[in-house]
């Protein structure tokens, strides 16, 4: 045991069957002796196989890291475990959120049964690791003062979390306390005048140092602007001001670059880089702060609003589209185009799609309110036409991910950020069948719905999210008498867990009981559309009575988003 953490190296399978069967057992890790968190990590060459795992297929949705100081972090910590010296909790719960990430994100096509026997093994150590990354944060906030390393293994921790829960109180709660260590350490005054910081600041870090914390510091910001804009009990708000801040963006260079140029140098956009899709992200947030800051409450009489205001509105995000390095666009011509640069660097795939999933997933949230008024007013047919046309790429996506990436494509169609999207993608599908009778063929319309819910029918496989989001979507439609497919029973999930410390944030000394089991979410027969004939399902799909308000219509969205929380 070192400074309150008890730390074993075992391996995966030999952690599984006893470390896991003790948590099991005991209801809580913490509870075992006198120790505060009690977690095991793998031996050092299964370790290091899971951090060059992360770096190539993890750490590009979300580029926090300086790999090299990563790397060299972990030998240490594996030095300092062989000669019983004392360890650092933020450097465990960092590396165990990595460990958790990757696992979760495997695939035996990625190599995941390198380590893992099976991708429902590697579900179950991600859901391991995350517990224990958990109890270690914890302890690290009551027994430290706090550092980048805690803020990161929280960020990277989050992105799990998302994954297995969605937009749950836990992921709200670990991003907003991201953003409460980071203006502890200060970070949000970053790049301001030396002169003007208290105590002791950040001109004493190194260039990389500081060009990392830039990098942490811009991900939860924008993080937090996007989800103002996401619908959810959060939609409208944001919790950073861009004048409470003063840190500049990060830098468009890759991590062996940082140190070879003076501090002020960055390529720019049209040049890639790993950090070009973080910088990209960015500017898509910006504009959905704008939006927020110029749209009424979600609350407000929509039909009094300045309609002028929202094309403008509108029109940033179709500027924001054209504005693309040619590498980052979706037309057949710029992909062929892009061959060299996705050779360099293949993660460029995968940002592509998960920045126009999340680019036409928001300007269609702007257009929504207007999808239930065209005809209150012709002017919102364009609303109307905008808001399809961002459902349908984002649903259009998928195809996209087969051609380019063939069998990986359904290891990131799990990704939470694209399950969300392509989840509410379909439900603009939907109310604009039974609102718009007249816009084209039906029989086409309806189609396009049941192939949607297919994709979300074959995501549950390995994602409970998708299971989740289907499940909420036949509920809403059945309590609004909209039928698309058959009553199924669905298991329940639960998050990891329900319950919260006085504070508000999720307690991470939790039953096991609270947590979510991977082998209860993920069963291997579960098929709630065995048996079904999808086109069959569509004789008594429209019930919904016709003269429904806009605002019964508003109400439903409203039940759509309150659903994936």
């Amino acid at each position: 045991m070192s400074n309150g953490v008890s730390v074993r190296v075992l391996a995966v399978q030999q952690a599984l069957e006893t470390e896991f069967s003790l948590v099991e057992a005991s209801g809580n890790p913490s509870s075992v002796g006198s120790c505060v968190a009690r977690v095991w990590l793998p031996p050092k060459n299964e370790a290091t196989w899971l951090l060059k795992r992360y770096a190539e297929d993890v750490t590009y949705l979300h580029h926090i890291l300086h790999l090299p100081s990563v790397r060299q972090q972990m030998e240490d910590l594996y030095k300092q475990l062989s000669l019983g010296l004392r360890i650092e909790p933020c450097h465990v719960a960092l590396i165990l959120s990595i460990f958790a990430s990757t696992a979760y994100t495997l695939t035996p096509l990625t190599g995941g049964d390198a380590v893992f026997t099976n991708e429902q093994t590697a579900v179950k150590c991600a859901f391991l690791w995350s517990k224990m990354a958990l109890d270690v944060l914890e302890h690290s906030s009551r027994s430290t003062p706090g550092s980048i390393e805690d803020i990161q293994a929280t960020i990277i921790l989050s992105f799990v979390i998302f994954n297995f829960e969605g937009f749950t109180m836990r992921f709200r709660a670990l991003s907003a306390s991201a953003l409460t260590m980071a203006r502890d350490l200060s970070l949000h005054r970053l790049d301001a005048r030396p002169d003007r910081l208290p105590g002791p600041h950040a001109p004493l870090d190194s260039d990389i140092g500081r060009e990392i914390k830039r990098r942490v510091w811009w991900h939860m910001v924008s993080t937090d602007w996007i989800l103002a804009l996401s619908g959810g009990p959060q939609e409208g708000t944001y919790l950073m001001h861009p004048a409470h801040m003063r840190v500049n963006y990060p830098r468009n260079l890759d991590d062996r670059d940082l140190d070879r140029y003076n501090p002020q140098y960055s390529r720019p956009l049209s040049q890639p880089t790993a950090m070009t899709y973080t910088l990209l992200r960015i500017q898509l947030a910006d504009i959905c702060r704008s939006a927020i800051d110029a749209l009424p409450p979600p609350f407000s009489d929509w039909g009094e609003v300045n309609y002028d205001r929202f094309i403008s509105l509108d029109q940033r995000f179709e500027a924001f589209i054209r504005s693309l390095p040619v590498f980052f666009r979706l037309d057949e011509a710029s992909r062929h185009q892009s061959r060299d640069v996705e050779h360099q660097y293949p993660q460029i795939i995968v940002q592509r799609y998960i920045l126009w999933s999340t680019l036409q997933g928001r300007r269609s949230k702007l257009n929504q309110p207007f999808l239930t008024r065209v005809s209150m007013n012709p002017r919102y047919q364009y609303s109307r036409k905008v808001c399809l046309q961002s459902a349908r790429c984002v649903i259009e996506l998928k195809a996209l991910m087969d051609h380019d990436m063939a069998s990986l494509a359904s290891a990131h169609v799990r990704l939470a950020t694209f399950l969300h999207n392509y989840f509410l993608a379909t439900a603009v599908l939907v109310m604009d069948l039974c609102l718009n009778k007249e816009g084209g063929s039906s029989e086409d319309r309806r189609q396009e719905i049941v192939d949607a819910c297919r994709v979300l029918q074959e995501a549950e496989a390995t994602s409970p999210m998708a299971s989740r989001f289907l499940k909420s979507l036949m509920d809403i439609l059945q309590k609004y008498q909209i039928q698309v497919l058959p009553a199924t029973t669905v298991p329940d999930v639960r998050p990891l867990s329900a319950n919260t410390g006085a504070s508000g944030v999720p307690d991470p000394n939790l039953s096991d009981r609270d947590l979510v089991n991977p082998s209860q979410i993920l069963p291997s027969t579960y098929d709630p559309l065995e048996n079904a004939n999808i086109d069959d399902l569509w004789q008594n799909f429209i019930n919904l009575d016709q003269n429904c308000s806009p605002g019964s219509w508003d109400h439903l969205f409203s039940a759509l988003d309150s659903r994936i929380v």
